[in-house]
């Protein structure tokens, strides 16, 4: 399935929902969470870039541990209390 913006540069919900490879339910969530949108028409239609919801995306994401660094202070602490 072809994805067709509503103007150039932005899609209609079920767009965004096709974009995103989620639902319809999950975009009004992320909306609900802070997802940028812009309003289409006077009868509140909800426009979303796609720039946007990669932005959001990108914001929720949980950090990279650095899991080396982890297991040596780990290592570490526990040389620490076998040395007291």
């Amino acid at each position: 399935m072809k994805l067709v913006p509503v103007q150039p540069g932005y899609l209609s919900i079920a767009g965004a929902a096709q974009y995103a490879s989620v639902s319809k339910k999950t975009i009004k969530r992320w909306i609900t969470g802070g997802l940028t949108v812009h309003q289409g028409t006077m009868r509140g239609k909800v426009l979303i870039r796609p720039t946007d919801i990669d932005a959001y995306l990108t914001k929720r994401q949980a950090p990279k541990l650095d899991l080396d660094a982890l297991v040596n202070d780990v290592l570490a602490d526990l040389n620490r209390g076998k040395a007291a």
